[in-house]
């Protein structure tokens, strides 16, 4: 769905993205997020829900990373929920890195 907040907004660079059950190996599925982060870095305008990125995944761990222009590591993670959940969340920045 399209989202007024992400029409304007510019992230950071989107550097890894990882998607795995507990207990199992993580999948590298960067390349596969990046399609819906966009070349403009804003999530191609829109709010994006579990079951459009993550069609039958739930319960499945997430992870995604992005690093800032001035250096500082940004991510959000969390598990995949309700099929009508929003995946992309406000970036988290570290404790350390809020100085």
């Amino acid at each position: 769905m399209k989202s007024e907040y992400y029409k304007n907004y510019r992230g950071p660079e989107l550097v890894l993205a990882t998607l795995w059950v507990h207990g199992n190996e993580k999948q590298d599925i960067t390349n596969y997020v990046q399609e819906y982060y966009g070349t403009d870095l804003n999530w191609n305008g829109n709010l994006i829900t579990y079951d459009e990125i993550f069609p039958d995944k739930k319960e499945y761990q997430y992870y995604v990373e992005f690093i800032s222009d001035d250096g500082r590591i940004h991510y959000f993670r969390g598990v995949v929920g309700e099929p009508n959940q929003i995946f992309n969340m406000p970036l988290a920045t570290p404790m350390n890195q809020l100085i």
